[in-house]
C-alpha cells in the first residue's frame, strides 16, 4: 500500500516550513513525496483587509460565529454558515470575514433552504421506489432537467476532486437560480397543483424533482452537513433511520444524457425568450402565441413538444406559459389588430457539430379571448364562471 497522504492542507507560510521539511525528509528516505496533493490556503483578515490582531480587537472567534456572543453583538450563525463562508471564499488567497460576509453567507444558505423546501413539499406522498416514471416515458421538459442534473453532478464532482469548494458553490448557485427557480419551478406548478394526483404528467414531474432533491442535497452535504442530513431525514425513497453520509455520492445515469432533446428544449427556450420580451412585466398566460417556422429541423423539434397545430395543454404550451400555442410554417395574413410581432434565429447544433443549421422563426402575440379558469387560473375557459375543459374533466373523474 502507498503510505503517502492524499493531501497536505496548510497555510501558505508552510511552503518554506512543514511542506518543505517533510518533502526533503521523505525524498531523502524514500525518494518520493510524502503527499499526493498540496492544498495551500491564505489567511483570514478583517473586512477592512487588515491582519487580525488581539491588540486591534478585530479577531473573529469561530466559536462566537457559531454560538454568538453573550452581549448579542454577534448573533449565533451556526456551523453551516461558517462552513459556507469558508467554502465560497477564495481560500487560496487572503479571505475577509466579518458581519457583512457572514450575513451574505446566511442569505445564500436561505436560498438553498428555500429550494430544498420547495422540492420536499412537492414530494409529499411520493414514493420513487414504486411511483417513479421511466425516463423514456417522462415529459420532455422533465427529461431535459435530468440531462442538466447530470451535467451539474459531473461539474460538482470535478470541483470537489480539485479541492475547489468555491467553484462548487458557484455551480450550485447557478443551478438553483437559473435552471430551477427561474426556469423549471416556474413552469411546472400548474402540472403539480392542477393535474390528477396519479397522472403520468405529475408523476413524471415528481420523478425529476426527487432526483434533483437527491443530487442537490448530496452536492451540498460536504459544505452544509447539518442541512443535508436534515433534508435526508424527510426525503422520500429510503428507509427510516438511514443516514446520508453512509449512502454514497451523487447518483446520475448515462440514460439522462439527451443532446437531441437538449436542442429541442433550448430551441423552445429561445422562442420563449422572444415571447416573454414581447410582453415585459405582464402575465404571459393572458396571451395566445403563434410560432411560425419554415419546415426543417427546428420545426421538427417543436413538433416533438406539440404534435397538434394548436393546443392549450401541450408541453410546448407549458414551456411557453402561454394561454394557447399555434405551431405553423408561416404567420397568418389576417393578424389581430393588437398583434405583437417578433423574430429570431436559433442555431441547431447536433451530433457534435456535424449537423448545424440556422433556423429563423417568427412569433405573433395576441391577447387571448379566453376567460380565466377558477380552478387552474389559466386563461383557457369559455367564461369566467365555468371550468376550462381540462379542469372540468379532472373534476368530473374525481366525483
Amino acid at each position: 500500500s502507498d503510505p503517502r497522504a492524499d493531501a497536505y492542507v496548510e497555510g501558505k507560510d508552510q511552503l518554506g516550513g512543514w511542506f518543505q521539511s517533510s518533502l526533503l525528509t521523505s525524498v531523502a528516505v524514500r525518494n518520493k513525496a510524502p503527499y499526493k496533493s498540496l492544498v495551500v490556503h491564505g489567511f483570514a483578515v478583517s473586512e477592512k483587509g487588515e491582519k487580525m490582531s488581539k491588540s486591534l480587537g478585530n479577531v473573529v472567534d469561530p466559536d462566537q460565529v457559531i454560538n454568538g456572543t453573550e452581549d448579542g453583538a454577534l448573533p449565533a450563525y451556526g456551523a453551516d454558515v461558517l462552513r459556507w463562508w469558508v467554502a465560497e471564499s477564495n481560500v487560496f488567497s487572503e479571505v475577509q470575514i466579518g458581519p457583512s460576509a457572514l450575513n451574505a453567507a446566511r442569505d445564500s444558505i436561505s436560498k438553498v433552504r428555500n429550494t430544498l423546501r420547495f422540492l420536499l413539499g412537492n414530494l409529499q406522498g411520493f414514493d420513487p421506489r414504486v411511483q417513479a416514471v421511466d425516463p423514456k416515458q417522462m415529459h420532455y421538459i422533465d427529461q431535459y432537467m435530468l440531462h442538466l442534473l447530470r451535467e451539474f453532478s459531473m461539474k460538482v464532482t470535478d470541483a470537489y476532486s480539485e479541492f475547489d469548494a468555491g467553484r462548487v458553490v458557484r455551480i450550485l448557485q447557478a443551478f438553483i437560480t437559473r435552471d430551477l427557480s427561474s426556469f423549471y419551478f416556474s413552469i411546472i406548478k400548474d402540472r403539480l397543483y392542477c393535474d390528477p394526483e396519479d397522472s403520468l404528467g405529475r408523476r413524471s414531474c415528481q420523478t425529476a424533482l426527487e432526483e434533483i432533491l437527491d443530487g442537490v442535497t448530496r452536492s451540498v452535504a460536504p459544505i452544509l452537513p447539518h442541512l443535508a442530513e436534515e433534508v435526508y431525514l424527510h426525503a422520500p425513497g429510503h428507509e427510516k433511520g438511514e443516514t446520508l453520509f453512509r449512502s454514497g455520492w451523487i447518483k446520475s445515469s448515462s440514460v439522462w444524457r439527451r443532446p437531441g432533446l437538449e436542442e429541442a428544449v433550448e430551441g423552445a427556450c429561445a422562442i420563449r425568450d422572444s415571447f416573454l420580451s414581447s410582453v415585459p412585466g405582464k402575465n404571459p398566460n393572458q396571451y395566445d402565441l403563434t410560432i411560425a417556422i419554415e419546415p426543417g429541423l427546428l420545426f421538427e423539434l417543436m413538433e416533438s413538444l406539440q404534435e397538434e397545430s394548436s393546443s392549450t395543454t401541450s408541453q410546448l404550451v407549458e414551456l411557453m406559459m402561454a394561454a394557447r400555442v399555434d405551431l405553423t410554417s408561416e404567420l397568418p395574413r389576417d393578424l389581430h389588430p393588437d398583434v405583437l410581432l417578433n423574430h429570431g434565429t436559433f442555431l441547431i447544433n447536433l451530433e457534435g457539430g456535424v449537423i448545424r443549421e440556422d433556423s429563423p422563426y417568427s412569433i405573433a402575440v395576441t391577447p387571448t379571448s379566453a376567460a380565466r379558469c377558477p380552478r387552474c387560473r389559466r386563461y383557457t375557459a369559455e367564461s369566467a364562471d365555468c371550468l376550462c375543459p381540462r379542469c372540468n374533466g379532472i373534476v368530473s373523474q374525481a366525483h
